[in-house]
């Protein structure tokens, strides 16, 4: 049986473009642009886990919307459940990446134009 990974990914967007960045270093598709956020923790909200990812990832606060996207994404030893998030911020914070990943901002078009994790990319052609 496959273990199943609960994660929930920050949607938040900035004059036009949405915020994406890349696995860091040592990780699972380390160097590949995703949504930014990670693992729900037991008895985590969703708002709670994605508030807390962006902050160890990005030191940015966010407000949690809601869930835009939901997808179920089979690796070959794992399955994943992602709940994309849309979020809010305040658009003057600077983006510097914490974990020494890349931090970018990419208008809706250019999202099916990169290379972004497997898992994320229906919902670059959902916001496409």
């Amino acid at each position: 049986m496959q273990k199943i990974i609960t994660v929930c990914a920050a949607v938040i967007r900035k004059n036009g473009k949405i915020l994406l960045t890349t696995r860091p270093a040592g990780t699972h598709l380390a160097g590949m642009w995703e949504f930014p956020g990670g693992k729900v923790e037991p008895g985590e909200t969703a708002g709670e886990c994605i508030r807390r990812e962006i902050m160890e990832e990005l030191g940015v606060e966010i407000i949690a919307l809601d869930t835009i996207f939901f997808i179920k994404y089979d690796y070959p030893d794992k399955s994943v459940n992602i709940r994309f998030i849309r979020c809010l911020t305040d658009n003057e914070f600077p983006v510097i990446g914490l974990e020494s990943q890349q931090v970018k901002w990419y208008s809706p078009n250019e999202l099916t134009t990169i290379k972004l994790i497997k898992a994320d990319r229906p919902l670059a052609k959902f916001l496409w």
